[in-house]
């Protein structure tokens, strides 16, 4: 290590200095960083940057290392940067539960493609969905690689080898399409006065996703072309808080038509919300969206706080933004998921005669395969 990390005294402070490869333009990329007290302390710090950086700069100085404290470095340093909140947490969460219990002890460098065949065939065992088990197997085959270079643990992927056996269940979601006698009881039980009224005749009038309509704003509403503008959601995200964030994909940003119905009741509603407002007074509840997407939510007697005020389309009386999980357990009651709108969407415009293409446009899918995969059968 004496040959690649030097130090030298600046002053009355030492620095430490290595090679980091080459610049874009083929200068030697070289690393110095000053202010210790003393030599010895200048090259310990040396030694742990330049393993760090050599590991892919993802803080790992140790060449023995768990996989939990690699894979830890890699979600927190390298992934977080790269992806969504809510992807973060999906990774995290099959992470915690489906690679943690199994393989967290092991190191990094003694995993070998049998200790992870036994470890899918195990996690098959547990009843986990075919799906469950591919986005798993997909992380750590992302993680190892990583290992490979740049972080140089080791010379080959073990996950690459790896196959999910083929008794996995499919476990397909049952799709629901909701007919319109269901439809119409529904929003008996939820008329115009509940909160939900009109979140449920979006979802069924739009196909759009859950997310997606609860984070529309009356400027996303153009009553003159008659178009939704779809171009964010609302997440969750553990032990943080609801955020705004954009979709998942670039076409997922989408504008869609809708009818007179729709947007007559959209209308009504615009009334309704600023009628409550005055009603309420002090009480009512804004919402605000804060730099990094965060949704605070602050009653108007209070002071307002940093950020972009939001004027939600779903809202409860006073004001408060709709939670998903809430109205999830609703739909619960009913036999129902938000996703059979989605579905019942897509079915009845196929059924119409329109064109996989152009469902696929109007769903926010990436590609029209997905489409024709999940609907077409039904028609």
């Amino acid at each position: 290590m004496m040959a690649q990390v030097r130090t030298r005294k600046r002053g009355k402070t030492f620095s430490y200095i290595f090679e980091a490869g080459k610049t874009p333009d083929g200068k030697r990329k070289v690393v110095e960083k000053g202010g210790f007290a003393t030599k010895t302390e200048a090259y310990k710090a040396g030694v742990a940057a330049y393993n760090d950086y050599l590991h892919g700069n993802i803080g790992i100085t140790s060449e023995k290392i768990t996989l939990r404290e690699f894979m830890t470095a890699w979600l927190d340093n390298f992934v977080a940067m790269r992806v969504k909140p809510n992807s973060l947490q999906t990774y995290q969460s099959h992470f915690k539960n489906q690679i943690l219990p199994y393989l967290g002890e092991v190191k990094v460098q003694e995993l070998i493609p049998a200790m992870l065949d036994e470890w899918i065939r195990k996690l098959t065992q547990t009843g986990l969905s075919r799906g469950t088990l591919t986005n798993t197997h997909t992380l750590i085959y992302s993680a190892l690689k990583y290992a490979v270079y740049p972080a140089q643990l080791i010379q080959s992927n073990p996950a690459a080898y790896i196959e999910i056996p083929k008794n996995a269940p499919k476990n397909i979601v049952k799709r629901t399409i909701i007919t319109p006698e269901q439809f119409s009881t529904l929003l008996e039980k939820y008329p115009f006065d509940t909160p939900y009224y009109i979140l449920l005749l979006l979802l069924y009038h739009t196909g759009a996703r859950i997310g997606e309509i609860l984070g529309l704003s009356w400027q996303d509403i153009d009553f003159t072309s008659k178009q939704i503008n779809l171009h964010r959601q609302i997440i969750y995200i553990s032990n943080r808080g609801y955020f705004f964030t954009t979709l998942k994909t670039e076409s997922s940003n989408r504008y869609i038509v809708v009818g007179d119905f729709l947007l007559g009741e959209l209308k009504r509603w615009q009334l309704q919300q600023t009628e409550n407002e005055k009603l309420i007074g002090g009480s009512y509840v804004h919402i605000y969206r804060e730099s990094d997407g965060h949704i605070e939510r602050r009653s108007k007697n209070l002071p307002a706080p940093d950020g972009e005020k939001v004027s939600l389309v779903c809202t409860r009386d006073n004001g408060q933004m709709i939670l998903k999980n809430n109205f999830s357990q609703i739909l619960k009651r009913e036999g129902l998921n938000a996703h059979s709108f989605r579905h019942t969407h897509a079915t009845r415009l196929i059924e119409l005669g329109a064109k996989p293409t152009g469902v696929a446009g109007r769903l926010g899918h990436s590609n029209v395969k997905i489409t024709q995969n999940l609907y077409t059968h039904n028609t």
